[in-house]
């Protein structure tokens, strides 16, 4: 493992930590696209799962009174038939259209942030029933499942904490079934681990920051910044993964 793997790692695990304990949501849409520049996306997604799973079981611990059990069921159930598939598709598709696929994946992300996700997405339950669907298989695939989620719950008018408590429950579950989804397909692999280990502390760091600093900032002017660095990093996916498309065409 060379240098700026290891930079890098460590750089995720913070911006990831830091990004999921300020705002409940986020921190593989940090990270993966920071790992990705460096690592083929079969390693770089396990590596954020199990990231994601570890920062999780965290902040549950500490968010688990705010949890409301309706929404988190609905998602849950709704979420578990698309991890195996998207397991299946991470283990078989070419890495560039993965990063294409990321890339996409994260434009829509931010185009429904800055315009007002919570005013776009209707809040009933079957629109409940297709986010938790859709995320399941992101999950499974390159290893984001918030864009839907996020986009449904901040339709159902809950308080901050509530949102925020029940967004890292599903979060937590549905990162273990995405994690076993892919360790069954056989991409939870010995290097997967050991990076993971790399950034864990870095990962610990950033939790603290954005936990200690919730609250006293302003989440808007915060997701702004987020945002202008997701959209970089999502048009350098981009250029990368259509690159290789002309190359190998």
């Amino acid at each position: 493992m060379d240098l700026a793997t290891v930079g890098l790692l460590c750089l995720a695990g913070l911006c990831g930590g830091f990004t999921q304990g300020l705002a409940g949501f986020g921190s593989t849409l940090v990270a993966l696209p920071l790992l990705a520049l460096v690592m083929d996306m079969r390693l770089a997604v396990p590596v954020c799962t199990t990231l994601a799973l570890c920062l999780n079981s965290i902040l549950v611990a500490r968010l688990h009174r705010h949890i409301r059990f309706g929404p988190l069921g609905l998602l849950i159930a709704a979420s578990l038939p698309g991890m195996p598939l998207g397991a299946y598709i991470l283990g078989t598709a070419p890495g560039h259209w993965l990063k294409i696929v990321l890339a996409l994946a994260i434009f829509a992300f931010v185009g429904n942030e800055w315009r007002g996700t919570c005013t776009l997405v209707p809040a009933g339950r079957a629109w409940g029933v297709a986010a938790g669907l859709a995320a399941g298989c992101l999950g499974g695939a390159i290893g984001i499942n918030g864009p839907p989620i996020v986009a449904w719950m901040c339709r159902l008018g809950l308080d901050r904490n509530a949102l925020r408590g029940t967004l890292v429950a599903y979060f937590l579950l549905a990162g273990c079934g995405v994690v076993a989804s892919q360790a069954l397909a056989g991409l939870v692999t010995g290097p997967v681990l050991a990076r993971t280990a790399v950034a864990l502390p870095a990962l610990g760091v950033g939790i603290a920051l954005g936990v200690a600093l919730c609250g006293r900032i302003s989440e808007a002017a915060f997701r702004r910044v987020v945002l202008w660095v997701l959209a970089a990093t999502g048009a350098s996916l981009l250029l990368q993964g259509l690159f290789t498309l002309v190359r190998a065409g």
